[in-house]
């Protein structure tokens, strides 16, 4: 087994890059280093497996990767899934009648191992919230597939629920679902859409403090943990380490859990925080 220096645990949007494709060269090369330095690197993101993938295909050396908010873990560079907590199929018709009785529009992404598909029925979303999905479709890399019902829904699970709304009527929803199902609801900005809100909906053992715990136990127990992120589904992951680096550009609320308060991602501000995060840590 690879002895790590320490384990840092990364968000990707809004956290290490403000882009959709490609990390900046300042921040690419800065990881790199950590990584050729001998820290244990893992992102963690909203996104599917194909979306994210580009951000981190300039890295160099070995790294872990888990996308649709925990919902599977890869070992990098080889893509090779070490954890996986998909919602069975099952569950559709359920999520599916509650959605449409309150008006909203649910996206069902499939998982790396299903084809990487986000599916959605179009009566469901407004003529506005439809043209907003082709910009996401048109973004994400992944397949989209419109349908006009989840009847025929072609796989036995599917890694994560999803679904645009206000930010009251979003956590409405998600603790309405949470209570029924049992799956794991978090609410996080959207952050191509400034001032709307998108919910996640997990099977009940999918989430980014999860998955760190599972790697530190298997690779960094006893190590320094760091970790850095901007919003409420990296809460988990953040007080599963013993340094917390919030960006600035996260809710104020978050703010006061920092041991680093780091500039923004658009300044590239996490080079900075992981600078602190990291001499914290091995000062301890």
């Amino acid at each position: 087994m690879t002895k790590f220096k320490g384990m840092i645990a990364l968000d990707i949007d809004g956290t290490i890059t403000v882009e959709k494709h490609q990390l900046e060269n300042q921040v690419q090369s800065y990881l790199n280093r950590l990584i050729e330095e001998g820290w244990c690197l893992i992102f963690m993101t909203g996104r599917t497996f194909s979306f994210a993938y580009p951000l981190l295909a300039g890295l160099k050396g070995p790294f872990f990767f888990a996308p649709q908010n925990g919902s599977a873990l890869y070992r990098m560079p080889e893509k090779e899934c070490l954890f996986k907590a998909y919602i069975t199929s099952s569950f559709l018709e359920h999520l599916d009648h509650f959605f449409h009785t309150q008006g909203i529009g649910l996206l069902v992404e499939s998982g790396k191992e299903n084809g990487d598909i986000c599916y959605y029925k179009p009566a469901d979303f407004t003529e506005e919230w439809l043209k907003y999905l082709e910009f996401r479709a048109h973004i994400s890399l992944a397949k989209w597939e419109a349908v006009e019902s989840f009847e025929a829904f072609p796989f036995l699970e599917f890694a994560v629920g999803k679904f645009f709304a206000p930010e009251e009527k979003a956590y409405e929803l998600v603790s309405r679902v949470s209570q029924k199902t049992l799956l794991h609801g978090i609410v996080i900005r959207d952050v191509f859409r400034p001032g709307y809100f998108l919910a996640h909906l997990n099977a009940p053992t999918a989430s980014k403090g999860q998955i760190l715990k599972l790697l530190i136990e298997r690779n960094a127990k006893g190590l320094p943990v760091i970790a850095a992120g901007d919003d409420y589904n990296d809460l988990e992951m953040l007080n599963n380490s013993i340094v917390k680096i919030i960006m600035r550009n996260a809710p104020d609320s978050l703010h006061a859990l920092a041991d680093v308060l780091a500039p923004p991602a658009e300044e590239l501000g996490i080079i900075q925080g992981l600078e602190q995060g990291i001499w914290k840590a091995l000062s301890k």
